[in-house]
């Protein structure tokens, strides 16, 4: 039930290339070790914001990755759907032009 919502085979693969590109923009964004830290004035300030700069590079490597991820499966659902819609069209033929031509 898609609730007046339809997808069409376009639309999906330029949402899978719109994800790629993007989650390989968001990627590029910062370093995978995060922002270089500033000096605080002390050992410990220096070292704790150290962690937690590399935490968030670390964070966004894997959003950016998750990005990626979404691609792939917007990529894989577009290659499904269009071996689903090839594969009907063959049946659909099969039917109306030459019934003998139909194999299980």
């Amino acid at each position: 039930m898609s609730d007046g919502y339809q997808v069409t085979m376009s639309d999906l693969l330029a949402a899978a290339n719109t994800f790629r590109s993007e989650g390989q923009a968001f990627g590029a964004l910062m370093p995978q070790a995060g922002l270089a830290p500033a000096d605080g004035g002390s050992p410990a300030v220096n070292d704790a914001l150290r962690q937690v700069l590399e935490s968030i590079g670390l964070l966004h490597a894997e959003l950016a990755g998750n990005i990626g991820d979404d691609a792939a499966s917007l990529a894989a659902t577009h290659r499904e759907y269009q071996w689903a819609e090839d594969k009907s069209t063959t049946v659909a033929r099969g039917v109306t032009v030459d019934p003998s031509t139909i194999r299980p």
